[in-house]
């Protein structure tokens, strides 16, 4: 039952990423511009995800504490830099670079739960590729975040580890971040922009 609902929620999640790509997320009535929404629903979910990963990482798995909290922190940098771009109106550019390095952090933080998956690079790959053709056919316009596609992909890689092999703890955990992810960011539709709700996330001692 568990790899029928995850399943669903994996192809789910792919398909997301294709109608996040055609811009369809309703504008916030405070942001200052696209950029300044598309940056928001991106640090919420990447806000999310963090949250979830913590809350595991925290109490079962302090071995991933290192690379979650270079994520963590990664994510500090993004929200510092947004804050200052919505108050002073600063270089977009600022922002944009700090967004890519969160973005490698959180990948470095799911490769590091997918290795100890072992799942077969075939998998992986198959994924990926699926999810790159996606990418193309959205064009351009691709808003949220590649923070999100790589949840998903994530999330989709996670799904091939059938539940009763001993790392399928390690992908609920991944595929649970990458839910509270796409559940934090419809939340948030259409509604204002409020700081207060992705404020940063305390590293691990």
């Amino acid at each position: 039952m568990r790899r029928l609902k995850v399943a669903a929620f994996a192809l789910g999640g792919i398909a997301f990423i294709n109608t996040t790509g055609c811009n369809t997320q309703p504008n916030h009535p405070n942001q200052l511009n696209a950029f300044d929404g598309t940056t928001y629903d991106m640090l919420t979910v990447a806000h999310a995800a963090l949250v979830s990963f913590r809350t595991e990482v925290t109490t079962d798995y302090p071995q991933y504490a290192s690379v979650f909290n270079e994520a963590a922190a990664a994510y500090s940098t993004v929200f510092n830099a947004y804050s200052l771009y919505r108050r002073a109106s600063t270089s977009e550019a600022d922002v944009a670079v700090a967004i890519s390095k969160l973005t490698v952090s959180i990948v470095s933080l799911e490769n590091a739960f997918q290795s100890d998956m072992h799942v077969a690079p075939e998998t992986v790959l198959e994924v990926r590729k699926k999810a790159k053709k996606l990418r193309g056919a959205a064009g351009p316009n691709v808003s949220i975040s590649d923070v999100l596609t790589e949840l998903e992909i994530a999330a989709a890689i996670a799904e091939s580890i059938p539940g009763a092999q001993p790392y399928s703890r390690l992908a609920e955990i991944v595929i649970a971040a990458t839910q509270q992810a796409v559940a934090a960011e419809r939340s948030i539709s259409g509604q204002a922009i409020d700081l207060s709700t992705i404020e940063p996330i305390a590293s691990i001692p």
